[in-house]
């Protein structure tokens, strides 16, 4: 963790606000300001992603999101691998009624390193940040943030986290850049029929990989992507778009069940 000082001057957390996605009250973490605090467990602990229907993803774990969600891209211009966890309304279909994830699917490791996360201030220099809303967040903690003047165990283990996670995320850019570069994404549509019948209506606009533009790729510039392993991630995306009709069984599975 950064020096105060330095953060406070490099980096305000009304900057941060509105930048961090699901990140309701950023703060750099400080032992001035969060001394006293820490977390403790909570029974809904992903109450706060009820309402969401995507999750960012990082390129080493497509292929473990792919068994379970639609894996798609967020734009052409700026392209971020997304999980896509809900569809037609903002419901996380992934969440249930006490606010748990369902334990049986893979959940992605933004969410896990909820609610610390990083923030750049520089080109290799980060400050720490936690949720200060997070509903795990407690002045009562289980797991304090500090221990004296120093980074608890616990937290310390979550900054070590947070360290490789963003080590992941400067990967997923190169990746998508080259995918950029390369000329791979293309606006994509995924469209379902309402119970059962003729007419398609939309369910989702995305961007995704285009098989056709990927075939034609020089035999050199595929064994590159191979060694590197975006290939792999590649067909993990395209595989994953099976999961859009499965989003819709889960969807109407749930309809069902919360009418019964």
């Amino acid at each position: 963790m950064s020096d105060k000082r330095e953060d406070r001057a490099s980096v305000s957390s009304a900057e941060l606000e509105g930048r961090m996605y699901l990140y309701e009250k950023p703060e750099l973490l400080t032992k001035e300001d969060h001394g006293k605090l820490g977390l403790s467990k909570v029974d809904n602990p992903y109450e706060f992603v009820r309402n969401v229907r995507m999750v960012p993803v990082v390129v080493t774990e497509i292929v473990s999101a792919q068994k379970y969600y639609p894996v798609v891209f967020s734009e052409l211009e700026n392209p971020v691998p997304i999980a896509v966890v809900g569809v037609l309304e903002d419901k996380n279909l992934f969440v249930d009624e006490s606010g748990r994830w369902d334990r049986l699917t893979y959940i992605p490791s933004y969410l896990r390193r909820h609610p610390f996360a990083f923030a750049r201030h520089s080109e290799d220099k980060f400050s720490v940040v936690v949720d200060r809303a997070a509903g795990v967040v407690s002045e009562n903690p289980e797991f304090p943030f500090f221990e004296g003047d120093e980074l608890s165990e616990n937290t310390q283990a979550m900054v070590d986290f947070c360290s490789q996670y963003e080590a992941e995320r400067q990967r997923t850019n190169a990746f998508c850049a080259r995918l950029k570069e390369l000329d791979l994404l293309i606006p994509q549509q995924s469209a379902y029929r309402p119970g059962g019948g003729e007419e398609e209506k939309p369910m989702a606009n995305y961007v995704g990989v285009d098989v056709n533009r990927l075939n034609d790729l020089d035999k050199d510039i595929l064994q590159e992507l191979h060694q590197s392993g975006s290939l792999a991630s590649i067909f993990a995306h395209l595989f994953s778009l099976e999961n859009w009709n499965r989003l819709l069984d889960r969807r109407a599975w749930r309809k069902q069940s919360a009418e019964a």
